[in-house]
């Protein structure tokens, strides 16, 4: 089981405190619920050969978008308008998905971070 770290790339700062890694079989797909527990993380391949790393909607080192529209959505952020959630010194590193029809979860752009393994 991996334990992990994530840093934003462009500025260094981190982002996480530590995460241990979880098998994508424990992951909740379920609208309007918790995809995955805190303090844990799921890397794992996309339908479109993507690789995605998510963590819970938690309290990290990161900070909502000022641009409000990419928080669209009617009961939260449907996570379909882009990265919605930056590093503490404003690089977009993230995307909330938290609204009703949506497992709750942040996912992670893996071109935009660092992944340190503890």
């Amino acid at each position: 089981m991996k334990v992990i770290k994530i840093y934003c790339k462009k500025c260094g700062s981190e982002l996480t405190s530590e995460l241990t890694e979880i098998p994508e079989s424990l992951l909740s797909w379920e609208d309007n619920q918790n995809m995955i527990q805190p303090n844990k993380f799921c890397l794992y391949d996309t339908e479109s050969d993507k690789k995605s790393l998510v963590v819970a909607i938690d309290n990290y080192n990161l900070k909502n978008h000022s641009d409000k529209s990419r928080f669209n959505g009617c009961c939260g952020s449907s996570g379909l308008d882009g990265l919605n959630k930056l590093c503490l010194n404003g690089h977009e590193v993230a995307t909330e998905f938290s609204d009703c029809w949506t497992s709750h979860y942040i996912e992670f752009d893996i071109s935009k971070v660092v992944i340190r393994e503890i």
